[in-house]
C-alpha cells in the first residue's frame, strides 16, 4: 500500500516542487526530529539526521522508529489536490 502512496506521491513531483522547499533535485519537508527527501525515483525518511529508509514505486523499506509517521506523510501527500485557480481583476 505504501508503493501506492509513493507512486502518487512521484508522478505529482513536480506539482509539489510548487509548494515544497527543493534542495538541489529533491524535494524537503522537516517535521523534527523527521526529514522527508522526496526525489524524482524515491521518498527518504530521516530521524535525528539518519537515514530511516524510503519508499518508491516498487519496494518499501523503513525502519520501525518512522514506519507509522512515514505511512502518515505518504498518505498526506498523495491525497493532495492541485486546483489551478484565475485570479479575477
Amino acid at each position: 500500500m505504501l508503493t501506492e502512496y509513493a507512486s502518487k506521491i512521484l508522478s505529482s513531483f513536480d506539482e509539489l516542487g510548487r509548494v515544497l522547499r527543493k534542495e538541489g533535485k529533491a524535494l524537503i519537508i522537516e517535521d523534527d526530529p523527521l526529514k522527508v527527501v522526496i526525489t524524482k525515483e524515491r521518498i527518504e525518511f530521516y530521524a535525528f539526521g539518519e537515514f530511516q529508509g524510503f519508499v518508491s514505486n516498487t519496494k518499501e523499506e523503513l525502519s520501525d522508529l518512522v514506519s507509522e509517521e512515514a505511512k502518515l506523510w505518504l498518505q498526506a501527500l498523495a491525497n493532495l489536490h492541485f486546483k489551478r485557480f484565475s485570479l479575477r481583476k
